[in-house]
């Protein structure tokens, strides 16, 4: 429904019981069958044929295998193709002519090979040692590298022209070319990709909520909402070099008019996302109280101080808690209120193996009670008939010895270790260049990196650029 008066309406203004069909008289239409036709095209030969035959027409009995194969792999591969590897292919394809195949299904398994060969599938992979290595072969790789890390994919042509001149693995180069590409609309794809690696956004959806108490998530589409609004945060930091901080505290965010009404904040209007000031007084203003990240650490029908204060350990701090021992109990939740989640788990803490790590979870999950599992402020907990049960507790204390009273205060003890939350960025940003978890050796990359951004006052986009011209991202 699209008719609610204000964000803080449960029910619409007015509900249709009645449908036209109902009380339409008149002609009908029925449709008995539906083609459709296309793509169509405005230029011929198409574009796909002229990515593997050229600008003109081929007749399948006339294919050069050869001119074929120069101009496909070099693409597949992102590098040029070496006459050992041209020639090998050349031969394959005429073996699958004398096995009977026409020349259009030999050209097509040749291609097929070629997508199926390691030079693709990898970024990154040793020369042969049947082939004698090219000239500014690293160069090609790193700049595969870079083009999958900022674009989720390959290489254009300037940076290919780049790398072939060898001038690519120059600081200055490697700078320039990461901030062109961060400027261009594929750079979208390190939003998309980065946050659903580093906050887990991928999972959002896999526990969907209950349909009936958190009916508004599926009438208004809520999933996508969420994620575009974390997305939209991080593209600003991003764009504006913002200091990395603002993902632990800001006030603003990203909203249009479902996710204002799902947070209670008026005056927003249009579904298009937009830059909101939060109100003096909010909770809202970084991650933590984003709705994407409070539904992703939910179950779908309850929230868990565990669940969330597990994630803030792993993607904030950088301090992920040992697994739980596998002969303790599972909690059991208590759908009819009787216990609080809080009585609950000072039950569980009385046993040994598991008083310690809890001692470092529960209090950063407390904090995020004030959110109900779509990321809705509540001040009550309430049992499956809609009965108030208890009231939400957020306070806590840090095994620090630090103290909260809600999930504001503890943002304020977060920006204090806030080196913690850049050490773990970093190292996420890192191994997400990389493709590969970090080991011992590049603790040493990452202390630099730290110094560095320190130095340069924490933004973002620095942040970025000092993992591309880190020795780590340029060690092919």
């Amino acid at each position: 429904p699209s008719n609610y008066r204000s964000g803080t309406d449960d029910e619409p203004a007015e509900v249709q019981d009645i449908y036209m069909s109902d009380v339409y008289e008149g002609p009908r239409l029925r449709i008995f069958s539906m083609a459709i036709e296309g793509p169509e095209t405005n230029q011929w030969p198409p574009e796909s044929h002229q990515a593997i035959f050229g600008s003109r027409l081929v007749k399948p009995s006339r294919i050069d295998p050869t001119e074929v194969i120069e101009r496909f792999a070099p693409k597949a591969f992102r590098r040029p193709l070496l006459p050992t590897e041209r020639d090998r292919y050349v031969r394959f394809f005429h073996r699958m002519r004398e096995m009977g195949s026409s020349p259009l299904a030999a050209i097509k398994s040749t291609l097929s090979a070629i997508l199926t060969s390691p030079n693709f599938l990898y970024v990154q992979r040793p020369w042969g040692d049947e082939d004698s290595s090219p000239e500014h072969a690293d160069q090609f790789t790193l700049a595969s590298r870079l083009s999958y890390f900022l674009w989720s994919s390959m290489p254009d042509d300037e940076l290919l022209a780049i790398a072939a001149r060898g001038e690519l693995a120059t600081p200055h180069e490697l700078r320039y070319q990461a901030l062109r590409m961060l400027r261009d609309s594929k750079a979208q794809a390190f939003t998309e990709q980065f946050t659903d690696s580093w906050l887990r956004l991928n999972t959002l959806g896999s526990m969907p909520p209950d349909a009936g108490k958190f009916r508004v998530f599926y009438d208004r589409n809520l999933q996508s909402v969420m994620k575009e609004e974390t997305r939209s945060f991080f593209q600003y930091i991003l764009e504006q070099n913002r200091p990395i901080d603002e993902f632990l505290q800001s006030d603003y965010t990203f909203l249009n008019r479902y996710l204002a009404d799902l947070y209670g904040i008026e005056g927003v209007v249009g579904d298009h996302f937009r830059r909101v000031q939060l109100p003096s007084d909010s909770l809202r203003g970084g991650l933590l109280s984003q709705a994407s990240v409070l539904t992703t650490t939910s179950n779908g029908v309850e929230t868990s101080p565990v669940v969330r204060g597990i994630w803030i350990l792993e993607n904030i701090l950088g301090t992920p808690p040992s697994p739980p021992p596998p002969d303790v109990e599972p909690l059991e939740p208590d759908i009819r209120g009787a216990t609080t989640i809080r009585e609950q788990l000072v039950k569980h803490r009385k046993v040994e193996t598991c008083a310690e790590c809890h001692r470092k979870i529960d209090p950063l999950g407390f904090a995020m009670e004030s959110f109900d599992p779509i990321g809705r402020f509540r001040e009550v907990y309430t049992n499956e008939a809609g009965e108030v049960t208890n009231e939400v507790e957020t306070a806590g204390e840090l095994p620090t010895g630090h103290r909260f009273e809600d999930l504001e205060e503890l943002k304020i003890v977060l920006l204090e270790r806030k080196h913690l939350f850049a050490k773990c960025l970093t190292e996420k940003m890192l191994t997400y260049a990389l493709g590969r978890e970090l080991t011992f050796g590049d603790r040493a990359t990452v202390n630099r990196i730290l110094e560095e951004l320190e130095r340069r006052g924490e933004g973002l986009q620095d942040l970025v650029e000092l993992v591309v011209t880190s020795d780590a991202f340029q060690s092919i």
